[in-house]
């Protein structure tokens, strides 16, 4: 399956919407921070300690490795290169919950 898809996509094309799928993941976990923030300024913005920092980052990684297969295969376009994949694909990252659900149910 991985072999298949390796060899028929680009590899800068497939490394990027995977950092894009990546940068959904960590877009949304920036928004709920933000968000935190936004209800109480004066709590600060906090990232949390940096063991915090590199677990969030940790299970980032492995969500985007999980999700990047299915939306590869949603916004596959041979025929021209668009935004739409790229914009599809951070919308993936940044939902990835909902994204990893109905790849499941679709199981």
């Amino acid at each position: 399956m991985f072999r298949s898809f390796l060899q028929a996509e680009p590899r800068p094309r497939a490394a990027l919407l995977f950092l894009v799928l990546l940068a959904g993941i960590l877009a949304h976990w920036f928004w709920n921070l933000g968000w935190a923030f936004v209800r109480d300024p004066r709590a600060g913005l906090d990232f949390g300690p940096p063991l915090v920092i590199l677990v969030r980052l940790a299970l980032s990684l492995i969500a985007a490795l999980l999700t990047f297969v299915p939306t590869y295969n949603k916004v596959q376009q041979p025929t021209s290169e668009s935004w739409v994949p790229y914009f599809l694909a951070f919308q993936n990252g940044f939902f990835w919950e909902a994204a990893l659900e109905a790849m499941v149910r679709g199981m």
